[in-house]
Parts: C-alpha cells; structure tokens; sequence
C-alpha cells in the first residue's frame, strides 16, 4: 500500500510483496493426504484400546451417591429442627438458652449434621463438575452437581415452612 504523502517515495506492490515472507507450499488450512489420515486412525485405535485410557463412569455414580446423601440427611435435619424449634420456643421461651439441655444438644447436633452435609454437597459438586469434564460419568455428574446445588435450598426452605407451621 502506498501512503498518501507523495513527498517521498514509497515502495510499490511488488516490492513490498518481495519484502514478505514465502508462502508454503502446502498450506495450514489445505485438506490432509491419505497417508496422514491412515496414520492419525492407527494411533487413535492404539489410544481406544489401551486400559489406561477407558473411563469408568465410577466418579460420576460417586458424585451423585454423595449429592443424594447430603441432601437426604439435610433434609432430614431440617426437617425435625423445624418441627421442634416452634413448640420448644413456645414452650420454654424466646432465647435458645432458654430451652431445656437436652433440646440444645439436639439443636446443636442437627446444626452439625447441617455442616457435614455442606461439606458433603460441596465434595459432591467437586465430583461431579470433575466427572463431567474429564467424560468419566458425564450424565451422573450433571446431576450430581443439580442435586448438590439445590439441596441447600430445598433444605432451608422445609426448615422456615416447619417452623412456621408448628410455631
């Protein structure tokens, strides 16, 4: 391309075309030969039958057992600390102190159960989001990570809807 300040001289296409760098004779984006296509198929069957390359759908079923049992045994916690905190703050009083020593244990048991599913449901999502990307249970760790993610939610919601029903 020429610069529209004629005070100098510039150079012209075919100077500046001499100036570039040789074109390769068989371009990047050109199809393959046969025997690169032959070559490619004889090293990809080599990789499909190695044992090492077959991928258990074992992690995924792992993720998805691991969802399940968080979101179960959250539910289940939620479940009777909302059915109990109404009828035991009516009946003992407004402060958490004020309840009876065996209704603290409890509480404080079902707020740890709480806590070890967390941690349940965030080893559950890891899994899951690991399977799914790596092709070993692909399906199963999709749901691994839906159930995880929701179970939180499903758990707190039955726990307020409880303690409201049975204040």
């Amino acid at each position: 391309m020429t610069s529209t300040d004629f005070s100098y001289p510039q150079p012209t296409d075919d100077e500046l075309a001499a100036q570039q760098p040789r074109v390769p004779v068989h371009p990047v984006y050109a199809s393959p030969r046969p025997d690169d296509l032959a070559d490619a198929h004889d090293s990809a069957a080599a990789r499909m039958d190695g044992a090492a390359s077959a991928k258990s759908p074992t992690l995924g079923k792992v993720a998805v057992a691991l969802s399940i049992v968080a979101m179960v045994l959250s539910l289940a916690a939620s479940v009777i600390l909302g059915a109990t905190v109404g009828p035991s703050e009516a009946a003992s009083g407004y402060y958490f102190t004020d309840t009876p020593d065996w209704y603290q244990t409890l509480a404080t048991v079902l707020v740890g159960v709480q806590g070890l599913c967390t941690c349940v449901g965030i080893t559950g999502i890891i899994l899951g989001i690991t399977a799914a990307v790596t092709g070993r249970g692909r399906t199963p760790g999709i749901i691994a990570i839906a159930v995880a993610a929701i179970a939180p939610f499903v758990s707190f919601g039955t726990f307020v809807a409880l303690s409201f029903i049975a204040a």
